[in-house]
């Protein structure tokens, strides 16, 4: 975990993969600045096998705001994803309908809206291809339009094109963490009357130094 920014209200993170949103990344604040852990409040979340960037309120008021600014959209976040082979589209939107299984804390997609069913849509962009360790990969840039449980892993394995590292959904590509990294956030400052932007660079580690040149 590595500190981006910290203000009165909220302190940015790069959270590295293994380490959980709710629990780890608050406990490691409070130990780094020598303060409870009781003052980092969650606003959205990482997979824990996942990497990249959060942003945590430090009272109420801030995660208040912060957090209506996730459900407003007005909190935007990109992701980058590794996935085997080529993609039809070289760009597009992803839409579907996605149903969470809790007791294998796992989504699936199906047909029809009913209980439990969410709609779940992205847009993505292939920024480069590769090949790497007897495989054609794929670099995505992703833009989440819905912000459902596992959604990106869900959407792209449901397509044949399981997140590298992700054997969970089904990839058969084995790495040393979840290829898959929050790389820019941005939201409105309500203090600094503007909005801010911060980006991060995913692990310095095979896949993601294959596509050193783009990234």
């Amino acid at each position: 975990m590595e500190i981006i920014k910290e203000t009165q209200n909220y302190i940015v993170v790069n959270k590295a993969p293994g380490e959980d949103s709710e629990h780890d990344v608050p406990r490691l604040l409070a130990e780094a600045l020598k303060k409870e852990n009781t003052g980092f409040l969650c606003i959205h979340r990482l997979d824990k096998t996942a990497g990249g960037l959060l942003v945590y309120g430090k009272n109420k008021a801030a995660a208040a705001e912060l957090t209506k600014q996730l459900q407003e959209g007005t909190l935007k976040k990109s992701y980058l994803a590794i996935v085997p082979g080529i993609p039809e589209q070289t760009e597009g939107i992803l839409r579907d309908l996605l149903y969470k299984d809790k007791t294998k804390q796992k989504m699936f997609p199906v047909k029809r809206m009913r209980k439990g069913v969410k709609e779940a849509v992205l847009s993505f962009k292939v920024a480069d291809t590769k090949e790497w360790d007897g495989n054609v990969i794929s670099l995505l840039e992703i833009s989440l339009k819905t912000g459902r449980f596992h959604q990106i892993r869900c959407q792209f394995a449901s397509r044949g094109l399981p997140l590298l590292g992700d054997g969970k959904y089904g990839s058969r590509i084995k790495t040393k963490s979840l290829c898959l990294f929050c790389r820019s956030l941005s939201f409105y400052d309500s203090v600094e009357k503007t909005e801010v932007a911060f980006t991060a660079d995913p692990p310095a580690e095979e896949p993601w130094t294959v596509f050193s040149t783009v990234l």
